[in-house]
């Protein structure tokens, strides 16, 4: 039986600092090196038991999949089936924030955030550790929405080990231009010569506190699968109003600029902003998810 009916929760989106693809495993998915951090644009879920043994998405943005292939339905499933439990149908309404075939989890944030709510309301006590585990055979950056803030992840997402960031803000516009993941990891698989990150260097600048030097090692992979005019033309625009370094994050094609604090960010964006009607200003957060109210 659960403890509360209903839950409010946050599920925050996620830029990819660095991303190499370092191989390919068993099953043919890619192995990644890829520092994640959280930031605070998010989707919020409301949660909400209706006891019709149905499980309902309500969602007002246009293309939003509200049948049973999106990650929230998938999510109170496996819930189901690793606790056990019945929870008797899931009403979710989602206020979507986080930009669709963006690159910054918008899908895996609403499933880890989901997971976490059901797990609130009805006090199952999951640790972490074990939300990852049912949160990896939904997607791969799942495991990272559950746990949040800083990580470097490997394998293909689920091996994280904790950084620690620097203060800083963010600007992340999204070109008119979506990008799907599966073909941007094929188009990667057909290109020769690629270049490497050096991802103990990002690493070291980064703990350092180094902002300057962590922007300087930045690199992404699937850029050069990518490989659109947009991307370099909204990484410019980024540079030359302030950045301290510009990178299209995950598969695209929200690309992201790091400045020192949120003044410099919200003067760059005033720059921007009339080129990218889709543009925020986001600061990095410690967590993944957050709760907002059970009842």
């Amino acid at each position: 039986m659960a403890k509360y009916s209903s839950a409010k929760v946050a599920a925050f989106g996620k830029l990819n600092l660095m991303l190499d693809i370092v191989g390919i495993n068993a099953d043919g998915y890619h192995e990644l090196e890829t520092v994640m951090q959280s930031v605070s644009l998010f989707d919020t879920l409301d949660m909400q038991i209706n006891n019709t043994g149905e499980n309902k998405i309500i969602c007002e943005k246009a293309g939003f999949p509200c049948d049973s292939s999106n990650l929230i339905w998938k999510a109170v499933a496996a819930f189901e089936h690793y606790t056990g439990l019945k929870t008797g149908g899931i009403t979710a309404s989602v206020d979507k924030q986080l930009p669709s075939m963006a690159g910054m989890a918008g899908g895996s944030a609403d499933c880890a955030a989901t997971l976490c709510a059901l797990d609130a309301m009805f006090d199952t006590n999951l640790k972490k550790v074990q939300l990852c585990e049912i949160g990896v055979g939904l997607g791969a950056d799942v495991p990272f929405c559950i746990v949040g803030g800083t990580q470097l992840c490997r394998g293909v997402g689920e091996k994280m080990t904790a950084l620690s960031m620097p203060r800083c803000a963010f600007v992340v516009v999204k070109p008119d231009l979506s990008i799907s993941t599966p073909a941007a990891f094929k188009k990667y698989d057909s290109l020769t010569n690629v270049p490497k990150c050096d991802t103990k260097a990002f690493v070291s600048r980064l703990n350092k506190g180094d902002i300057k030097g962590m922007c300087g090692k930045m690199f992404n992979a699937l850029e050069y699968a990518a490989n659109e005019e947009e991307i370099e033309t909204a990484k410019k625009k980024l540079l030359d109003a302030g950045a301290l370094g510009a990178l299209m994050t995950g598969s695209g094609s929200a690309v992201f600029g790091v400045f020192e604090n949120p003044g410099k960010a919200q003067a760059a964006l005033e720059k921007i902003k009339n080129d990218y009607p889709q543009a925020w200003i986001c600061n990095p957060v410690s967590a993944g998810t957050q709760i907002i109210s059970l009842g």
